[in-house]
């Protein structure tokens, strides 16, 4: 079997291995599907568990793919915790308050790197969706992922491969596996869960640096920890706040102006640089709301691209409470993992690993 925690592993071969308790933790709380085995590199964040049925399929466009500008980015005067700070005072006006019956929807563009390594060479482009995912307000119930493929883009200094113009508009729903395995409460983002988070910076920054995330190093691990609550999700206010002012505390946190979302677009991106690449979380420069992310390179030699090549980008469009979820048929395929030991408190090992599906782009002939 080769999951999405396996893929991203591939591209990260310098990022210690994730522990057995830390991959149960993991997909208890997204959900694991048995798959062919290819090799297909991804480069993002959050991993959701799935399992696909297309709905409808369109005719794709001329292959021509427009190529995405290089973008360095340029600092701002303002200090990560004025921009922080100034989030934390909108997310304070901002409350959706769902039953636990009730589902969080949240509708998003997404654009991130595959690679793919083929009896016919390696490949590298931009791939792009519009995706809208319901997930259960108390965690207790499977959530819906609705993917739409857009036109692909360029990578800098790569064709297009043919193959990724495959399925140009097809609109998938996919069923989110769940299990009924418990996650320690850093690894649970579902509503009611992160309504129990600490709303005070202290206890959120010590969440945040909870030992049982990965081996990237603690800032890092911080900082990948903020993004991976925010996407897709809705936050409670109170612990939203509490949220952005601890990743204000954050080593290495720093602010750009004119970042860009996978929307096109433009606010101020607080983020830090990690093996060449800066992970920006992406906010309003007016109203400080919540736009998306973006990864770009900041060293050629770190991240092996160039210097302001995009690497990834989100955008979140719209959250909203709902009732229902479309109706998917579960898949005989899924499976969920076994529990895992509870860790010794002193020397809790588990992990959280970083992964990106962001609907799986089309993957070349040759691949296995």
């Amino acid at each position: 079997m080769n999951d999405e925690i396996e893929l991203v592993a591939e591209i990260r071969p310098d990022v210690d291995p994730y522990a057995p308790e830390a991959r149960t933790a993991a997909r208890a709380r997204l959900g694991v599907m048995r798959r062919k085995p290819y090799r297909l590199v991804l480069a993002g964040a959050l991993a959701v568990g799935v399992a696909a049925t297309a709905v409808a399929v369109m005719n794709g466009p001329a292959r021509e793919a427009v190529p995405v500008a290089l973008a360095t980015p340029e600092m701002a005067k303002m200090s990560a915790e004025e921009l922080l700070g100034r989030a934390a005072g909108q997310a304070a006006g901002d409350d959706l308050r769902p039953r636990a019956d009730q589902y969080i929807e949240v509708s998003s563009q997404v654009m991130y790197s595959a690679t793919a390594v083929s009896s016919g060479g390696t490949s590298r482009y931009l791939y792009r969706n519009n995706r809208t995912i319901w997930q259960s307000a108390d965690g207790s119930r499977a959530g819906v992922l609705q993917s739409e493929r857009l036109e692909p883009k360029a990578y800098p200094g790569w064709p297009v491969p043919d193959y990724a113009w495959d399925n140009i508009g097809e609109v998938s729903l996919m069923k989110l596996t769940h299990c009924d395995t418990v996650a320690p409460l850093w690894a649970r983002y579902d509503y009611f869960s992160l309504s129990t988070w600490p709303d005070d910076v202290a206890g959120m920054r010590a969440l945040l640096y909870d030992e049982g995330r990965n081996g990237s190093g603690p800032d890092q691990a911080a900082w990948t920890a903020v993004g991976d609550v925010l996407r897709e999700n809705y936050v409670p206010p109170a612990q939203r706040a509490a949220l952005f002012k601890a990743a204000a505390t954050i080593p290495g946190v720093t602010v750009t102006e004119n970042a860009q979302d996978a929307a096109g677009r433009h606010g101020l991106g607080a983020g830090r640089e990690f093996r060449g690449i800066r992970e920006e979380i992406i906010f309003d420069a007016t109203t400080y709301e919540l736009l998306g992310e973006r990864q770009v390179v900041v060293d050629a030699d770190q991240a092996q691209a160039p210097v302001g090549s995009l690497l990834g980008s989100t955008a979140q469009l719209e959250v909203k409470i709902t009732d229902t979820v479309p109706a998917v048929a579960d898949d005989p395929g899924a499976v969920c993992p076994e529990p895992a030991p509870s860790p010794d408190p002193a020397n809790d090992s588990s992990a959280s690993p970083e992964t990106s599906p962001y609907g799986t782009p089309p993957k070349p002939s040759g691949t296995s």
